[in-house]
């Protein structure tokens, strides 16, 4: 069996380290692999949080309903093959491995090193062959950072974009304002094509509406078209009743927490709602069914390590970091909870530290072993600590012994910052409950 250290070892291998959003990269490798994007339908969920949510519930529905499924994701949180889902199980090693060597083998001619793909073109490509040979009913695909110019918008058969909240994040790329970045979003559309978007900010909506009418997408927004009521947050997850499109109010329950996951719930059934016309085994009950048995690990995710609960979250841009401290609020327990958090030096982590500063009683600074694009913790605390607030605040480099110092105080401990920080930690939660169950 290929390991998952050897597909790493040769996407690093075959691949531009360095970022660089564009699809001439991707297109050509794509061509020489004989354009598996173009043999699979598929739906593209873009946006900047709730993407993969969506996505694992989309996933869930049409499991529920008798069908066959790809979803392709990014980043992971232990292991590579996580990306990419057959029918619900990850990919076999072995699979992804012999794609990743097809894509090696083509470019092995690519004399001029900055024509190489980077990290994340040359796995999608090689996911998109994967998919391509399984065949799947539909493919779940989820954009990488960005849209117009991402890897994932290379699909050939998209029957429904679905975009989910937007927020600022990869500025750089992106842009500075938040139209700029949902511009870069919304260019994904496929004219003639059928879309879906939260509504998420509100601001956008006009924006997106006009856009899908300039080029005549069916376009959809959830926050209208879709009508909630009888909210109820709880510990195991959400309840709730939601129309669809005027019909009658039906009653939902998500394992998938967190106050954010409403919208998140009701973009996914909206999406699954235009696709039933497709696929005609798509029922009230498969979208039941599937909400509520949708996973998604790393997001509002709960662990018991010595009686005491851990809540790992991949907020990693503030208004993920809003979304978890809004629903720790909605359970009435802020103050019975510490944090343990880190981020990436690209991210607004001033204001991160600041709201959850403010939210919260205490907080340990970490890092992740071995990521230069970790902010250092001593500088998170240095910022910390000019704010005027009481709370308790400490650096521990190592995260799962930043995890015990908080347990040692506190009962409950949420971490967050960083989808690699929620990966690192679940993997030694795992190996605790291994030891203790042997």
């Amino acid at each position: 069996m290929k390991q998952i250290s050897g597909i790493e070892s040769l996407l690093e291998k075959i691949s531009h380290p360095v970022i660089r959003p564009g699809l001439s990269r991707v297109a050509k490798l794509l061509s020489r692999m004989g354009h598996p994007e173009r043999t699979f339908p598929s739906v593209h969920v873009v946006g900047t949080n709730g993407k993969g949510s969506i996505a694992a519930m989309l996933e869930s529905i049409f499991l529920e309903a008798g069908y066959t499924t790809c979803m392709y994701t990014s980043p992971h949180l232990m292991g590579i093959t996580e990306r990419l889902r057959f029918s619900g199980a990850p990919v076999a090693p072995e699979t992804l491995f012999l794609s990743l060597e097809k894509a090696g083998r083509l470019l092995e001619y690519e004399m001029d090193p900055d024509e190489k793909p980077t990290y994340f073109e040359v796995l999608t490509a090689a996911a998109f062959d994967a998919i391509g040979s399984y065949s799947p009913d539909i493919a779940i695909i989820e954009a990488g950072m960005g849209g117009r110019l991402d890897a994932t918008n290379i699909l050939g058969n998209v029957l429904i974009t679905v975009i989910s909240s937007i927020g600022p994040d990869h500025s750089q790329y992106l842009g500075g304002s938040i139209i700029e970045i949902a511009m870069e979003k919304f260019q994904v559309l496929r004219p003639g094509g059928a879309s879906v978007f939260s509504g998420n900010p509100p601001e956008l909506e006009e924006t997106y509406r006009k856009y899908c009418k300039k080029i005549g997408n069916r376009g959809l927004l959830a926050s209208s078209s879709t009508s909630l009521r009888d909210l109820r947050i709880g510990e195991e997850g959400n309840e709730f009743e939601i129309s669809i499109e005027g019909s009658a109010f039906f009653q939902a329950r998500s394992r998938l927490g967190g106050v954010y996951q409403f919208e998140n719930a009701s973009t996914a059934l909206l999406a699954a709602h235009v696709l039933s016309r497709s696929y005609v085994s798509i029922s009230k009950n498969s979208m039941i069914r599937g909400i509520a048995n949708a996973s998604w690990p790393g997001r509002m995710e709960r662990f018991s390590l010595d009686g005491k609960q851990v809540i790992l979250d991949g907020a990693h841009n503030l208004p993920g970091i809003k979304a978890v401290i809004d629903t720790i609020e909605a359970l009435g327990a802020r103050s019975e909870h510490a944090v343990v958090f880190t981020s990436m030096k690209d991210k607004d982590t001033d204001r991160m530290v600041e709201s959850l500063c403010r939210a919260f009683p205490m907080v340990v600074f970490t890092s992740i072993p071995g990521m230069e694009r970790c902010v250092d913790p001593l500088l998170l605390l240095g910022k910390a600590k000019e704010l005027p607030t009481e709370c308790d605040l400490s650096v521990v480099h190592d995260p799962f012994t930043a995890l015990l110092r908080a347990m040692g105080k506190y009962d409950k401990v949420i971490c967050c910052g960083s989808l690699f920080l929620a990966g690192e930690i679940r993997k030694r939660l795992l190996e605790v409950s291994v030891g203790q169950d042997q």
